[in-house]
């Protein structure tokens, strides 16, 4: 293993290549990327180890992620964590292949949603930003159903309905997006892109 640090650590891990990352890294330099490599090695024991040693609460988290790999819940996710690792995490399992992961993830969003309510909202996004577009759509409907009138929402869909090449909904959705916000630049230009596809 070795004792200095490596820059390429970091471009490995976050290009899903784990093994590599956790040869490559060493628990001083980069503690936070080693134990995630261990955790998506499936050496649980080693990354908890090396958890005790970190503050943060990315190391929290990554704690909670590994009761719910292995004891199928979290025991106490929270509004931030998710807030600002969920999205982060479910990319890293789709670039480290980690699809069981990212199953056992998703199965528990409606648990992480009673913490979160965008919950719903962060996992259509990541999954429509990695080209998951049916399944993006499934957890974009069920955030709709609980919030309908958030303009981030329906900025999302408009996306989906382009990709989708249904230029007539993209621009329904993106209109109901600059009701709720309408100074938000970059619907502002998406409606201007949408409305060239429809003349």
């Amino acid at each position: 293993m070795n004792t200095k640090a490596n820059p390429h650590v970091v471009e490995l891990f976050l290009a899903g290549d784990y093994v590599s990352a956790l040869e490559d890294s060493n628990i001083e330099s980069y503690p936070l990327i080693y134990a995630y490599s261990l955790f998506l090695s499936e050496n649980y024991t080693a990354a908890r180890n090396v958890l005790q040693g970190i503050d943060s609460i990315r190391a929290n988290w990554l704690g909670e992620l590994i009761s719910l790999v292995n004891d199928l819940k979290m025991v106490k996710p929270t509004y931030f964590e998710i807030r600002n690792f969920l999205e982060l995490d479910i990319d890293l399992f789709i670039a480290s292949q980690r699809i069981n992961f990212l199953e056992k993830l998703l199965g528990y969003s409606k648990q992480l949603s009673e913490v979160n309510r965008e919950t719903y909202k962060l996992i259509g996004r990541v999954l429509f930003n990695n080209n998951l577009l049916a399944l993006s759509k499934t957890f974009l409907d069920l955030y709709k159903n609980m919030v309908y009138y958030d303009p981030e929402l329906h900025f999302i869909y408009a996306k989906y309905y382009m990709a989708q090449k249904d230029y007539n909904s993209a621009l329904s959705s993106i209109n109901q997006c600059l009701i709720a916000l309408p100074e938000y630049y970059p619907a502002i230009l998406l409606k201007r892109e949408i409305t060239k596809l429809t003349c």
